[in-house]
Protein backbone atom coordinates (compact mmCIF):
# COMPACT_ATOMS: atom_id res chain seq x y z
CA UNK A 1 0.00 0.00 0.00
CA UNK A 2 3.06 2.33 1.03
CA UNK A 3 4.75 1.48 -2.15
CA UNK A 4 1.79 2.40 -4.25
CA UNK A 5 1.27 5.93 -2.66
CA UNK A 6 5.31 6.42 -3.08
CA UNK A 7 5.33 5.47 -6.51
CA UNK A 8 1.40 7.31 -6.95
CA UNK A 9 3.72 10.56 -5.32
CA UNK A 10 6.38 9.93 -7.50
CA UNK A 11 4.60 10.04 -10.71
CA UNK A 12 2.30 13.23 -10.02
CA UNK A 13 6.13 14.95 -9.57
CA UNK A 14 7.12 13.50 -12.99
CA UNK A 15 4.03 14.78 -15.05
CA UNK A 16 4.17 18.28 -12.87
CA UNK A 17 7.78 18.42 -13.70
CA UNK A 18 7.00 17.66 -17.55
CA UNK A 19 4.28 20.58 -17.66
CA UNK A 20 6.30 23.21 -15.78
CA UNK A 21 9.58 22.38 -18.32
CA UNK A 22 7.06 22.86 -21.38
CA UNK A 23 5.73 26.03 -20.38
CA UNK A 24 8.86 27.07 -19.68
CA UNK A 25 10.08 26.05 -22.96
CA UNK A 26 7.52 27.72 -24.78
CA UNK A 27 7.66 30.86 -22.55
CA UNK A 28 11.70 30.95 -22.04
CA UNK A 29 12.79 28.88 -24.59
CA UNK A 30 13.34 29.49 -28.45
CA UNK A 31 11.12 31.62 -30.24
CA UNK A 32 9.23 29.39 -32.69
CA UNK A 33 7.26 32.50 -34.43
CA UNK A 34 7.59 32.00 -38.13
CA UNK A 35 10.85 33.78 -39.76
CA UNK A 36 11.77 35.07 -43.21
CA UNK A 37 15.06 34.44 -44.38
CA UNK A 38 17.02 37.68 -44.97
CA UNK A 39 18.40 38.05 -48.74
CA UNK A 40 22.31 39.03 -48.55
CA UNK A 41 24.22 39.97 -51.25
CA UNK A 42 28.07 39.95 -51.19
CA UNK A 43 30.08 41.94 -53.28
CA UNK A 44 33.52 41.22 -53.83
CA UNK A 45 36.24 42.50 -50.93
CA UNK A 46 38.91 45.05 -51.98
CA UNK A 47 42.61 43.80 -51.08
CA UNK A 48 44.69 46.52 -49.98
CA UNK A 49 46.36 43.93 -47.90
CA UNK A 50 50.80 43.39 -47.91
CA UNK A 51 51.03 39.95 -48.49
CA UNK A 52 53.67 39.79 -50.50
CA UNK A 53 54.26 36.30 -49.64
CA UNK A 54 51.14 34.67 -50.52
CA UNK A 55 51.25 33.45 -54.44
CA UNK A 56 47.14 32.61 -55.07
CA UNK A 57 44.73 34.71 -56.76
CA UNK A 58 43.20 37.74 -54.90
CA UNK A 59 41.89 36.81 -51.55
CA UNK A 60 39.30 39.33 -52.09
CA UNK A 61 37.54 36.69 -54.15
CA UNK A 62 38.10 33.67 -51.71
CA UNK A 63 37.18 35.79 -48.44
CA UNK A 64 34.17 36.69 -50.72
CA UNK A 65 33.33 33.36 -51.52
CA UNK A 66 33.59 31.95 -47.92
CA UNK A 67 31.53 34.46 -46.60
CA UNK A 68 28.75 33.65 -48.98
CA UNK A 69 29.50 29.79 -48.29
CA UNK A 70 29.19 30.67 -44.37
CA UNK A 71 25.74 32.62 -44.55
CA UNK A 72 24.47 29.69 -46.63
CA UNK A 73 25.47 27.35 -44.03
CA UNK A 74 23.87 29.34 -41.15
CA UNK A 75 20.35 28.42 -42.77
CA UNK A 76 19.35 32.35 -41.88
CA UNK A 77 19.92 34.00 -45.48
CA UNK A 78 19.45 33.56 -48.96
CA UNK A 79 22.27 34.17 -50.68
CA UNK A 80 22.77 34.48 -54.43
CA UNK A 81 26.13 33.01 -56.32
CA UNK A 82 28.20 35.48 -58.12
CA UNK A 83 27.26 34.70 -61.61
CA UNK A 84 23.03 34.11 -60.66
CA UNK A 85 23.54 37.68 -58.69
CA UNK A 86 26.09 39.44 -61.78
CA UNK A 87 22.61 38.04 -64.15
CA UNK A 88 20.18 39.29 -62.54
CA UNK A 89 21.86 42.82 -62.06
CA UNK A 90 22.58 42.78 -65.66
CA UNK A 91 18.16 42.45 -66.25
CA UNK A 92 17.78 45.39 -64.44
CA UNK A 93 20.55 47.46 -65.79
CA UNK A 94 21.90 47.73 -62.14
CA UNK A 95 25.85 46.81 -60.65
CA UNK A 96 26.74 46.04 -57.08
CA UNK A 97 27.50 49.54 -56.18
CA UNK A 98 23.96 50.49 -57.33
CA UNK A 99 22.54 48.94 -54.19
CA UNK A 100 24.29 51.71 -52.10
CA UNK A 101 23.05 54.15 -54.26
CA UNK A 102 19.79 56.07 -53.10
CA UNK A 103 19.17 57.53 -56.00
CA UNK A 104 18.31 54.16 -57.18
CA UNK A 105 14.39 53.17 -57.08
CA UNK A 106 14.13 51.47 -53.92
CA UNK A 107 11.58 49.14 -55.14
CA UNK A 108 14.11 47.97 -58.20
CA UNK A 109 16.60 47.01 -55.51
CA UNK A 110 14.45 45.22 -53.42
CA UNK A 111 13.83 43.16 -55.87
CA UNK A 112 17.61 41.82 -55.63
CA UNK A 113 18.36 41.98 -52.13
CA UNK A 114 17.99 43.00 -47.96
CA UNK A 115 21.44 43.98 -47.17
CA UNK A 116 24.78 44.19 -49.18
CA UNK A 117 27.81 43.51 -47.34
CA UNK A 118 30.52 45.16 -48.54
CA UNK A 119 34.69 44.81 -47.32
CA UNK A 120 38.06 45.64 -47.54
CA UNK A 121 41.20 43.66 -46.83
CA UNK A 122 43.15 45.69 -44.43
CA UNK A 123 45.60 43.17 -42.59
CA UNK A 124 46.40 39.28 -44.69
CA UNK A 125 49.43 37.94 -43.68
CA UNK A 126 51.85 36.88 -40.97
CA UNK A 127 55.47 37.18 -38.70
CA UNK A 128 57.71 34.86 -37.81
CA UNK A 129 60.39 35.40 -34.98
CA UNK A 130 63.09 32.49 -33.75
CA UNK A 131 62.22 31.71 -30.05
CA UNK A 132 65.32 29.78 -28.89
CA UNK A 133 66.97 26.55 -29.69
CA UNK A 134 66.70 24.41 -32.61
CA UNK A 135 65.10 20.79 -32.76
CA UNK A 136 66.09 17.73 -34.64
CA UNK A 137 64.19 17.45 -37.99
CA UNK A 138 65.22 14.84 -39.63
CA UNK A 139 68.76 12.67 -40.47
CA UNK A 140 71.45 15.15 -38.46
CA UNK A 141 69.33 17.79 -39.80
CA UNK A 142 68.33 20.40 -37.04
CA UNK A 143 65.53 23.56 -37.78
CA UNK A 144 65.02 26.95 -35.76
CA UNK A 145 61.93 26.98 -33.59
CA UNK A 146 60.00 29.59 -34.96
CA UNK A 147 56.84 31.68 -33.62
CA UNK A 148 54.25 32.73 -36.45
CA UNK A 149 51.74 35.18 -35.77
CA UNK A 150 49.47 35.75 -38.19
CA UNK A 151 47.12 38.44 -38.49
CA UNK A 152 43.55 38.99 -41.03
CA UNK A 153 41.90 42.58 -40.72
CA UNK A 154 38.49 43.20 -42.64
CA UNK A 155 36.99 46.70 -42.63
CA UNK A 156 33.52 45.59 -42.90
CA UNK A 157 30.21 47.55 -43.91
CA UNK A 158 26.59 46.56 -43.76
CA UNK A 159 24.46 48.46 -46.06
CA UNK A 160 20.59 48.50 -46.03
CA UNK A 161 20.05 47.97 -49.72
CA UNK A 162 16.18 49.71 -49.98
CA UNK A 163 17.30 52.77 -48.31
CA UNK A 164 21.21 52.56 -48.81
CA UNK A 165 21.94 53.19 -45.23
CA UNK A 166 24.96 52.26 -43.77
CA UNK A 167 23.76 50.12 -40.56
CA UNK A 168 27.06 49.06 -39.23
CA UNK A 169 30.66 50.17 -40.55
CA UNK A 170 33.93 48.62 -38.24
CA UNK A 171 37.03 46.73 -38.66
CA UNK A 172 37.36 42.66 -37.62
CA UNK A 173 40.60 41.22 -37.16
CA UNK A 174 42.13 38.26 -35.90
CA UNK A 175 45.25 37.23 -34.77
CA UNK A 176 46.73 33.24 -34.44
CA UNK A 177 49.71 32.27 -33.08
CA UNK A 178 51.48 28.96 -33.86
CA UNK A 179 54.70 27.11 -32.88
CA UNK A 180 56.59 25.26 -35.29
CA UNK A 181 59.35 23.90 -37.34
CA UNK A 182 58.22 25.67 -40.34
CA UNK A 183 54.74 26.95 -42.69
CA UNK A 184 54.67 26.04 -46.17
CA UNK A 185 52.99 28.76 -48.25
CA UNK A 186 53.28 27.13 -51.27
CA UNK A 187 50.48 24.95 -50.41
CA UNK A 188 48.27 27.53 -49.15
CA UNK A 189 45.32 28.03 -50.99
CA UNK A 190 41.49 29.14 -50.70
CA UNK A 191 40.78 26.15 -53.39
CA UNK A 192 42.24 23.36 -50.82
CA UNK A 193 40.31 23.56 -47.96
CA UNK A 194 42.72 21.29 -45.56
CA UNK A 195 46.12 22.96 -46.22
CA UNK A 196 43.81 26.23 -45.83
CA UNK A 197 42.11 25.02 -42.27
CA UNK A 198 45.79 23.75 -41.25
CA UNK A 199 47.18 26.99 -42.27
CA UNK A 200 47.57 29.90 -39.15
CA UNK A 201 46.36 32.38 -41.77
CA UNK A 202 43.71 30.24 -42.88
CA UNK A 203 42.71 29.50 -39.29
CA UNK A 204 42.32 33.47 -38.49
CA UNK A 205 40.56 34.30 -41.49
CA UNK A 206 38.24 31.54 -41.02
CA UNK A 207 37.21 33.22 -37.54
CA UNK A 208 36.92 36.60 -39.40
CA UNK A 209 34.70 34.84 -41.47
CA UNK A 210 32.31 33.14 -38.89
CA UNK A 211 32.57 36.85 -36.72
CA UNK A 212 31.49 38.87 -39.55
CA UNK A 213 28.47 36.10 -40.25
CA UNK A 214 27.57 36.85 -36.69
CA UNK A 215 27.84 40.36 -36.86
CA UNK A 216 25.48 40.31 -40.11
CA UNK A 217 23.15 38.06 -37.85
CA UNK A 218 23.26 40.88 -35.15
CA UNK A 219 22.55 43.77 -37.46
CA UNK A 220 19.87 42.39 -39.48
CA UNK A 221 17.98 40.75 -36.46
CA UNK A 222 15.71 43.25 -36.28
CA UNK A 223 15.18 44.10 -39.82
CA UNK A 224 11.23 43.35 -41.00
CA UNK A 225 11.76 41.89 -44.72
CA UNK A 226 10.18 43.82 -47.50
CA UNK A 227 9.15 42.69 -51.25
CA UNK A 228 7.41 44.15 -53.36
CA UNK A 229 3.89 43.10 -54.69
CA UNK A 230 2.64 42.57 -57.96
CA UNK A 231 -1.15 43.22 -59.09
CA UNK A 232 -2.61 41.16 -61.90
CA UNK A 233 -6.17 41.58 -62.67
CA UNK A 234 -7.30 40.34 -59.19
CA UNK A 235 -4.58 38.55 -58.28
CA UNK A 236 -2.26 39.33 -55.89
CA UNK A 237 1.58 38.37 -55.71
CA UNK A 238 5.08 38.39 -53.71
CA UNK A 239 8.14 38.22 -55.71
CA UNK A 240 9.55 35.71 -53.47
CA UNK A 241 8.59 32.55 -51.85
CA UNK A 242 9.39 29.46 -50.23
CA UNK A 243 13.17 30.10 -50.85
CA UNK A 244 13.23 32.82 -48.09
CA UNK A 245 10.92 30.73 -45.77
CA UNK A 246 7.51 32.40 -46.65
CA UNK A 247 4.58 30.13 -45.22
CA UNK A 248 1.05 30.11 -46.06
CA UNK A 249 -0.61 32.04 -43.57
CA UNK A 250 1.89 34.42 -43.11
CA UNK A 251 0.31 38.21 -43.31
CA UNK A 252 1.99 41.38 -44.92
CA UNK A 253 1.38 44.74 -44.37
CA UNK A 254 1.05 46.64 -47.60
CA UNK A 255 2.56 50.38 -47.70
CA UNK A 256 2.94 52.77 -50.46
CA UNK A 257 5.41 55.73 -50.64
CA UNK A 258 3.97 59.11 -50.51
CA UNK A 259 6.92 61.22 -49.87
CA UNK A 260 10.79 61.32 -50.03
CA UNK A 261 12.22 63.84 -47.62
CA UNK A 262 15.84 64.79 -48.69
CA UNK A 263 18.41 67.26 -48.29
CA UNK A 264 17.83 70.56 -49.42
CA UNK A 265 21.67 70.64 -50.55
CA UNK A 266 22.72 67.82 -50.82
CA UNK A 267 20.04 65.54 -52.21
CA UNK A 268 20.36 62.78 -49.80
CA UNK A 269 17.08 60.74 -48.64
CA UNK A 270 16.58 61.51 -45.37
CA UNK A 271 13.45 59.86 -44.33
CA UNK A 272 10.45 57.96 -46.66
CA UNK A 273 6.78 58.42 -45.49
CA UNK A 274 4.22 55.62 -46.35
CA UNK A 275 0.80 55.67 -46.55
CA UNK A 276 -0.67 52.48 -45.04
CA UNK A 277 -2.82 50.93 -47.71
CA UNK A 278 -3.79 47.02 -45.74
CA UNK A 279 -2.93 43.75 -45.03
CA UNK A 280 -2.53 40.74 -46.93
CA UNK A 281 -2.09 36.77 -46.32
CA UNK A 282 -0.08 34.12 -48.02
CA UNK A 283 -2.48 31.47 -49.60
CA UNK A 284 -0.02 29.71 -51.81
CA UNK A 285 3.73 29.61 -52.16
CA UNK A 286 6.10 28.65 -54.86
CA UNK A 287 9.79 29.09 -55.05
CA UNK A 288 10.25 32.44 -55.99
CA UNK A 289 6.68 34.22 -56.08
CA UNK A 290 3.86 33.86 -53.38
CA UNK A 291 0.13 34.25 -54.00
CA UNK A 292 -1.48 36.55 -51.52
CA UNK A 293 -5.45 37.73 -50.66
CA UNK A 294 -6.01 40.54 -48.94
CA UNK A 295 -6.99 40.54 -45.52
CA UNK A 296 -7.73 44.09 -44.98
CA UNK A 297 -7.63 47.02 -47.25
CA UNK A 298 -8.44 47.97 -50.81
CA UNK A 299 -6.95 49.75 -54.14
CA UNK A 300 -4.05 48.04 -53.91
CA UNK A 301 -1.35 48.90 -56.85
CA UNK A 302 1.68 47.27 -58.82
CA UNK A 303 4.54 48.22 -56.98
CA UNK A 304 3.52 48.56 -53.57
CA UNK A 305 5.88 47.53 -50.72
CA UNK A 306 4.63 44.44 -48.17
CA UNK A 307 6.23 43.99 -45.25
CA UNK A 308 6.66 41.05 -43.02
CA UNK A 309 4.30 41.52 -40.30
CA UNK A 310 6.36 39.52 -37.04
CA UNK A 311 4.19 37.77 -34.41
Amino acid sequence: MERQKLFKTILVVVICFGIIMLLGASAFGGDDSPTIKKRAIVGTFVDKSDHAWYRGNNPGEGMADMLITALVKSGKFKVYERAALDEILAEKNLSVSDLANDGVEAGKKLEIGDVLVKGTITEFGYKEKKIGGSIASGLLKKAAVKQYTARVGVDLRIISVGTSEVLWADNLAETKTSTSIGISTDKFSFGDQNTFDEHIVGQATRNVIDNIVKKIEQITKDMKWTGILIVADEFYFIDAGSEIGIKPGMEFDVKRERKKVTHPKTGKILKIIYDEVGVVKATEVEEGVTTVEAVSGTGFQDADYVVFKEK
